[in-house]
């Protein structure tokens, strides 16, 4: 199991690394031929050609220059040649001059070809709003063994 993690960081940072080189040839070499891939807005690409050409895209224009910082959260792997990696994303870029600070938290579900090789087949990304982010005191509330005058159990 460390090693299939291990090889799944690894894609991660090749994914962070092509971002931040805005290099999107390399960012697409992660997935595989077939690989759908829903956009932080909805949107979506299938196959590694319309990722490449999407990616291409948005390196060239509203995320030219940007620095994306990936954070490994967790690695599941459902079967020995299936797993799904969730990560957060940190993006810095800069939108009509104004630095903009965008969280996203990818999940990504991979396989694991005859070769050995991981490949992405489904990458999901998912936009942080503020309402996805609970405040000090909804942690706090949840947190409390009493909710008004009853007791949880």
């Amino acid at each position: 199991m460390r090693d299939e993690q291990e090889a799944l960081l690894e894609i991660v940072r090749r994914l962070e690394h092509a971002w931040n080189k805005g290099d999107s040839v390399a960012w697409t070499a992660e997935f595989a031929g077939d690989a759908d891939f829903i956009r932080v807005l909805g949107g979506f690409f299938h196959g590694s050609r319309d990722i490449e050409h999407g990616h291409r895209t948005i390196f060239d224009t509203i995320y030219k220059g940007s620095h994306n910082r990936y954070e490994l959260e967790k690695v599941r792997l459902l079967r020995p040649d299936v797993a799904v990696v969730f990560v957060r994303a940190n993006l810095t870029g800069y939108l009509h001059g104004q630095e903009q600070h965008i969280q996203a938290r990818p999940t990504l579900v991979v396989e694991k070809g005859p070769t050995g090789e991981w490949k992405i087949a489904v990458f999901q990304n998912t936009l942080i709003t503020p309402e996805a982010v609970p405040t000090l005191a909804d942690t706090l509330a949840e947190a409390h063994p009493y909710k008004g005058n009853t007791p949880v159990k």
